[in-house]
């Protein structure tokens, strides 16, 4: 069996796989495609990895930062120790039809 994390990302499950990493003597987490397969929170913004491209709804979180990746967005909800985060800006929430 295959050890794994869980998060609770503002009401949304998220499993993350961990992988032995030898070299460091300790777990890694593999983080899942959050772009081919999205996640939302219970209030529908997308769960996100601070590495992600920016995309064309992002804003910068100052004027002397470029918008590189989410963690540069001010839209961009860092969760504390891993690199997962909420995207908040309304444009990309995920509305129930």
């Amino acid at each position: 069996m295959k050890k794994t994390r869980i998060y609770n990302v503002e009401g949304a499950l998220l499993i993350v796989l961990l992988q032995y990493d030898e070299l460091h003597d300790k777990y890694i987490e593999i983080y899942p495609d959050l772009t081919e397969n999205p996640v939302y929170t219970s209030k529908g913004n997308p769960i996100m990895l601070t590495v992600e491209d920016a995309c064309a709804f992002g804003e910068q979180k100052d004027e002397n930062e470029r918008l590189i990746d989410c963690s540069s967005c001010r839209f961009y909800r860092q969760m504390p120790n891993t690199l997962i985060g909420v995207c908040i800006n309304e444009k990309k929430i995920n509305k129930p039809v």
